[in-house]
């Protein structure tokens, strides 16, 4: 059960703007699909969100800068491509106030798995999992399934996730999944304009 923030915090969360932080998965420092739209994230935003890139094996600076911007009242969310879906789950399980993760086709990595580390954060007030199965299988798909079979498949807390939408695009195309439509006619963009106001009715 996800733990409820503190009055205090939920006040504080009023006068910050929110924060993204996305992760890549791996090869995204040369491939730069995560790195692009977190760039154009920020640009589009400007002083309206705090806008972060990490990649994927960056995992301590991951939970030093959710925990940063959590400490200091900015309303969070971590989304996680690939191998970043992973690191997401990992920082989000060191932090102390709710959150909103977002994995787009995320993969488990064995240590994950192994040490049930790819269970639900307890910070974690909503979960989304955007999926893809595509038509047509392409390299990044291959690359994928090759990730499964060492890592596992998608991590639990993905599979058992709040909302999901399914998509039959490729592995590689992070921002059409951030922008396809689920069942209720919402894209994950739609719910990163939400968030912050499901965050603060946790502390109802």
């Amino acid at each position: 059960m996800p733990s409820k923030p503190s009055t205090a915090s939920a006040i504080a969360t009023r006068n910050k703007p929110p924060a993204e932080i996305y992760i890549g998965g791996a090869g995204d420092e040369s491939s730069r699909l995560v790195f692009s739209y977190a760039d154009w994230r920020r640009d589009k935003m400007g002083a309206h969100r705090r806008v972060e890139y990490l990649p994927h094996w960056k995992i301590t600076a991951a939970k030093n800068l959710a925990a940063d911007f959590v400490a200091a009242g900015h309303p969070l969310a971590l989304i996680g491509h690939s191998w970043g879906g992973d690191t997401v789950l990992r920082a989000a399980h060191s932090l102390t106030a709710p959150a909103f993760i977002l994995g787009v086709d995320p993969v488990a990595k064995p240590v994950s798995r192994l040490t049930a580390r790819d269970g639900r954060p307890a910070a974690a007030a909503l979960v989304m999992h955007v999926d893809a199965v595509p038509g047509a299988y392409d390299r990044s798909d291959l690359v994928k399934a090759a990730g499964f079979i060492a890592g596992g498949g998608t991590p639990r807390a993905f599979r058992l996730a709040d909302t999901r939408i399914d998509t039959a695009l490729n592995h590689w195309n992070f921002t059409g999944m951030m922008r396809a439509r689920g069942p209720d006619g919402l894209t994950a963009e739609d719910w990163l304009a939400v968030f912050p106001e499901r965050l603060s009715q946790t502390a109802g």
